[in-house]
């Protein structure tokens, strides 16, 4: 067990390498050693994987129960942890929760995070190391500083890509690291753009608690609903979801909450209260306009086949047909009169037949022939009516006659 040797202070780290306690004591402000040496961190911070320094070898089971039981180990691994944040301008601010924030030089550590990119990889080293040994809980707060750093305060540029693409994925509790997403979306700009977790599932995770609160050496932050909340707020959550069960991390969906809504309502409505109108009531009133629109179709219908109309109604004058129209009518009345038994073999003045009247082409009173006829026929009914009707005239009847005989049957006048 190499690893457990090293950290029991019985070998040297390989290649060319030194003690721990030498390490803990003269490396801690050494930050050009702690920059320009490659070898010691695979010591320092052992995985169960091989890494680029072949002398240091992976991590075992058998070593890992060995570290957690032994105290001596687990102090030194808690040094080296401090010493490793000292020289990236970070301070471990309370050993039983893992809390950590600024130094008082991170501005030069910060530059120099900012220049090397190779210590992104020795941070992700960090982390899984953290993991492995049984200090689970230190891993969450250093996550979340370099997401606060980087897209709150956009300080570490060099730093962002891999907070987000390895960081968060090193820690190993499921609640701790979908609160670290939940909290990296929040912050993330353009918030479309963002790869690391499902929009809808994100948007249903609870928000994130501030840094540092509610959270202590025994505390498990859950960023799901009802998770790290106190057990009466809790309680009280589930009450008023119905029921919806322990650990349901899905809130319902905005129809139930209105069904709900609804619901409690009608439950509040007093009985006398005049509520709104059920489908009975509309029912009802449907069916009576029904009725309504079917009665007043039988009445107006009976009034049109009847003639009648009501009391108060003022009468309709019936439409006048035009002048022309009048006429025709009588000449059509005349000629039927005219036409009767004997008619047929009419003499005129001078003995012989009379000839057959033209056949009438338009009866209308807007053709313009209709109009012609009228208004000869109107001429000659006038003028044999002076004729005739001059006491003492001396004037032939054939002229008459014939004039008649010329303006048809249609233009004889009616005798009284």
């Amino acid at each position: 067990m190499p690893n457990l040797s090293f950290y029991r202070n019985e070998i040297r780290f390989l290649p060319n390498g030194c003690f721990i306690e030498d390490i803990l004591q003269n490396w801690r402000e050494d930050y050009d050693v702690l920059e320009e040496n490659h070898s010691y961190i695979q010591w320092l911070f052992p995985l169960r994987e091989p890494g680029v320094n072949w002398h240091a070898k992976p991590l075992t089971l058998r070593e890992v129960e060995a570290f957690k039981s032994c105290k001596e180990v687990r102090e030194r691994f808690v040094q080296a942890y401090e010493l490793m944040l000292g020289f990236y301008g970070i301070q471990l601010e309370d050993r039983s929760s893992g809390q950590v924030r600024r130094a008082q030089n991170y501005q030069k550590r910060f530059q120099n995070l900012n220049w090397h990119s190779h210590n992104n990889l020795r941070i992700t080293r960090i982390l899984k190391s953290l993991g492995e040994l049984g200090l689970e809980r230190y891993q969450a707060p250093l996550a979340r500083f370099f997401l606060e750093e980087t897209l709150v305060r956009r300080e570490l540029p060099a730093v962002r890509q891999s907070a987000l693409d390895y960081f968060v994925f090193t820690v190993r509790c499921p609640r701790q690291r979908r609160k670290l997403l939940r909290f990296a979306w929040e912050h993330f700009r353009p918030r479309r753009k963002f790869v690391w977790g499902p929009h809808d599932k994100l948007r249903r995770l609870r928000p994130p608690l501030p840094a540092g609160e509610g959270e202590g050496e025994g505390s498990s932050p859950d960023p799901l609903p009802g998770a790290g909340a106190p057990p009466g707020r809790a309680g009280g959550q589930e009450g008023e979801a119905g029921g919806r069960g322990e650990g349901g991390p899905e809130p319902p969906s905005p129809k139930e909450n209105k069904k709900r809504k609804l619901d409690a309502s009608r439950r509040e409505q007093a009985p006398g209260e005049r509520g709104g109108r059920s489908a009975s009531d509309v029912e009802k009133i449907a069916l009576n306009l029904e009725g309504c629109a079917l009665s007043q179709g039988g009445l107006s219908g009976g009034t049109r086949e009847s003639g009648g109309r009501a009391p108060g109604e003022a009468e309709q004058p019936c439409p006048q047909p035009p002048p022309g129209a009048k006429v025709v009518e009588e000449v059509r009345k005349r000629r039927k009169v005219d036409q009767g038994p004997g008619s047929g073999d009419s003499v005129g003045a001078g003995g012989g037949a009379e000839p057959p009247a033209p056949a009438r082409r338009c009866a209308l009173p807007g053709c313009p022939e209709a109009r012609e006829k009228d208004s000869g026929v109107e001429e000659a009914g006038g003028r044999a009516e002076l004729e005739q009707g001059a006491p003492g005239s001396s004037a032939p009847a054939g002229p008459s006659v014939d004039r008649e005989a010329e303006a048809g049957p249609e233009a004889k006048p009616r005798k009284p």
